[in-house]
């Protein structure tokens, strides 16, 4: 892949609404070669709805707010950025939890690191922007 490839969603905040996410993340990454576009776009649905799903469970959105997705395909490289005007929220601030038969949640943050190769916050203004990096190709990109 030589090209870069941008793209955006915007989500209503609800559970329903998450379900668009695995189409945009195909068709923005069709140009990516069918085997390596499909696991990618699996790891990286996955990360996007639980992150997606932290924000519309615990985020205390105000009304009428949505949440911004934008997409940049690089060579080796997937960024997926989310952006939200909830309470603000570092995720680098919590340990992992450990494995627990009798939890039955609380293990996005878990997910979303095990599928990534970095995640990043940043408060701006109103704003919480998260952002997801997953490697395109090479050893992570089977995780």
């Amino acid at each position: 892949m030589t090209e870069i490839v941008r793209s955006r969603l915007e989500l209503e905040p609800t559970a329903l609404a998450t379900r668009r996410i695995g189409d945009w993340l195909a068709a923005s990454l069709a140009h990516l070669d069918t085997a390596t576009a499909s696991a990618l776009a699996a790891r990286a649905e996955l990360a996007v709805h639980e992150a997606c799903m932290n924000v519309i469970e615990h985020g205390a959105l105000p009304a009428g707010s949505t949440i911004d997705l934008a997409l940049e395909a690089t060579p080796g490289e997937l960024v997926v950025r989310l952006v939200d005007r909830g309470a603000p929220f570092d995720p680098s601030g919590v340990a992992a939890l450990p494995a627990d038969p009798e939890r039955e949640r609380g293990y996005g943050l878990t997910i979303i690191r095990s599928l990534t190769t970095a995640v990043t916050y940043r408060r701006v203004g109103d704003e919480n922007e998260l952002e997801l990096r997953m490697e395109i190709g090479g050893d992570d990109a089977q995780r």
